[in-house]
């Protein structure tokens, strides 16, 4: 009779703080759900109190910002720097980007203008700040906006939408 295979399985320290944290929650239910039968026992004998039987039970979970960040009441304009940078650390990047490949699919084209053109020309990138020359390489949106090429690739690295309208690239 052959051996059954045996598998390694390896957690991670957020597996143990989720699950950490969930034996914690259900202590504190069964403490409640105790209380609360409690309660409804002395109500159904006749003694009604509103004092409660045990002292009164106050849920923290430990003081990190992960555990802060699942709340629903978390503000971010309120958390210190090292708050936010743990949250991060712990959610993880997480890139709402273009692949580079989906960003080779707009094609460069050379800024062409003349010289009375240029002069006059006011349009500027909105990501750099800086003035369209001639000669540059631009790439136009599908939602018709321009942008230096080089500037609307690492932007659209970091973010699939257009910096102007908020427009989804490829959507």
């Amino acid at each position: 009779m052959a051996a059954p295979n045996t598998y390694a399985v390896h957690l991670s320290s957020e597996t143990h703080k989720i699950e950490a944290w969930c034996e914690s929650d259900e202590a504190l239910a069964k403490q409640l759900q105790e209380e609360e039968d409690s309660l409804a026992t002395r109500e159904f004998a006749g003694s009604v109190s509103l004092e409660p039987s045990s002292p009164a039970v106050e849920y923290r979970p430990a003081n990190n910002a992960a555990q802060v960040a699942t709340e629903d009441n978390v503000d971010p304009d309120n958390m210190s720097y090292e708050q936010l940078q743990a949250i991060g650390e712990e959610v993880g990047t997480q890139s709402r980007g273009l692949s580079d490949d989906l960003i080779s699919y707009l094609e460069p084209f050379r800024n062409k203008c003349n010289f009375f053109s240029c002069k006059k020309n006011t349009d500027e990138c909105v990501i750099c700040k800086s003035n369209y020359k001639s000669l540059q390489k631009l790439i136009r949106l599908p939602c018709s906006h321009c942008y230096h090429a080089n500037c609307i690739t690492r932007w659209l690295k970091i973010n699939k939408a257009c910096p102007v309208c908020n427009e989804e690239v490829f959507g």
